[in-house]
């Protein structure tokens, strides 16, 4: 399960502090994604406290996949937890589409501004671009099956490569494209054909058959296949602007206060979008009225006056962290938007909150 999750001149790129530890990171179609490791998962299943069946690759947990079978499956498994749980994924997008069914109990379950009970019976989907968690925080009793299928997309204008193993006709994968690509909703009722496939998956998982891999991708063909029926039976309201150009650019923008660390060019920008730099820029200005390097620009002062406020970190660490080259700079850009001087705002709030932070010290 991943986060999913790259400024603003030329310069040459400093290299990050070497006090900050970074989370581990993959590059798809020219981006930047960062992975959870489903760490909290793997930890409780280690410790027995659910049981965990699963195979994955990278950081997924289970047994290692085989390079060569079932490319771009990304992950397959099923948790059993007998108790409610102290820990939870947290918020994070995927490298593919995620299917997730809870065939027992329940699970808090949240999709971008929306919060759901998974209880037995229902499924999530989610697309890479959304952001969601399964737990808040933590995890209740219940048993969850899931599966994420790398379909070559990481942006919604980009077009689907659906795997060859899979034993579906180009026609029904591009009506499945679809509806899943033209409909966001994450939450549905899953249908009795879907939950007898999701239950074979589960007893792939849980024992010791003959052929396992050919098992999974049998019950990820008819997942897909029960899911297609399923959603043409719920008449849907598809929208074409889910998948177009405008929104791509509107996303990346959206996320963008959460990467100002990082060294923009307009270049990179674009290329992120899957855009040439002339289009881009112009999807900016017609949502932003202004620039995207004098967006960037104004993000990176924004969260200069949150850490100056909120932290007792040095100046000079606080420039980093905002993508400037150097404190001097930083100082400049500061003063010519605010007015004073970085040190100065700090001075007429001496009631900052003194947050701890590993820089602190």
């Amino acid at each position: 399960m991943l986060m999913n999750d790259r400024d603003v001149d030329q310069h040459e790129r400093m290299p990050p502090l070497a006090h900050l530890t970074a989370p581990p990171t993959f590059i798809g179609n020219g981006e930047t994604f960062v992975a959870d490791t489903c760490a909290p998962l793997r930890a409780a299943g280690d410790n027995g406290d659910v049981g965990l069946w699963a195979y994955g690759r990278g950081t997924y947990p289970g047994q290692p996949m085989d390079p060569a079978v079932l490319p771009q499956l990304r992950s397959v498994g099923m948790w059993e937890a007998t108790s409610d749980q102290g820990w939870g994924l947290d918020w994070h997008r995927n490298e593919g589409i995620e299917i997730t069914c809870v065939t027992a109990g329940s699970v808090p379950f949240s999709c971008e501004a929306e919060d759901f009970d998974l209880s037995a019976g229902y499924l999530s989907i989610t697309r890479p671009w959304q952001l969601h968690r399964v737990g808040r925080p933590e995890v209740t009793s219940s048993t969850l099956t899931w599966f994420i299928l790398d379909v070559g997309v990481r942006r919604p204008n980009q077009e689907w490569e659906w795997p060859s193993w899979l034993p579906i006709p180009a026609s029904d994968l591009a009506r499945l494209t679809e509806l899943l690509s033209h409909n966001e909703r994450p939450v549905w009722r899953a249908s009795k054909p879907l939950l007898t496939a999701m239950g074979e998956m589960q007893r792939t998982l849980r024992t010791d058959v003959s052929q396992p891999m050919a098992r999974v991708a049998t019950s990820v063909a008819q997942v897909f296949i029960e899911l297609g029926d399923l959603l043409e039976q719920q008449h849907p309201v598809l929208d074409p602007y889910l998948s177009s150009t405008e929104r791509t650019v509107k996303l990346f923008l959206k996320r963008l206060p959460e990467r100002v660390q990082e060294q923009w060019a307009i270049d990179d920008m674009a290329r992120e979008c899957g855009l040439g730099r002339t289009r881009f820029v112009y999807y900016c200005r017609q949502m932003l009225n202004v620039s995207p390097l004098e967006y960037l620009m104004t993000l990176r002062i924004e969260k200069g006056k949150q850490l100056l406020m909120e932290t007792d970190l040095r100046v000079s660490d606080i420039a980093q962290l905002c993508g400037f080259q150097s404190s001097q700079y930083f100082s400049t850009i500061f003063r010519r938007q605010t007015g004073i001087q970085p040190v100065r705002m700090r001075q007429l709030n001496p009631a900052r909150v003194h947050a701890q932070h590993p820089l602190s010290a």
